[in-house]
């Protein structure tokens, strides 16, 4: 027996995302109702923020909603 594919809704929408005490502007991923992670946008570069802090840099959005979406999975 095959498992059948589920189709999973993926929404990035932008946002203020607070790293330490400034707030930069950026995008907040969500699946569902569920936040699974934030990326704010700094000089060109796009950044990943966890717990307030800047965990890895990208050059692209589409690497770093990858990278969210891959740690998500990978946790669940």
């Amino acid at each position: 027996m095959s498992k059948k594919d589920k189709k999973i809704e993926i929404q990035i929408t932008d946002s203020k995302v607070k790293v330490g005490s400034d707030e930069f502007d950026g995008y907040t991923l969500s699946i569902g109702k569920k936040a699974i992670g934030e990326i704010a946008e700094f000089d060109g570069q796009f950044a990943i923020i966890k717990n307030g802090n800047v965990d890895a840099f990208y050059k692209k959005l589409e690497k770093a909603v990858e990278n969210l979406i891959e740690t998500y999975n990978l946790s669940k």
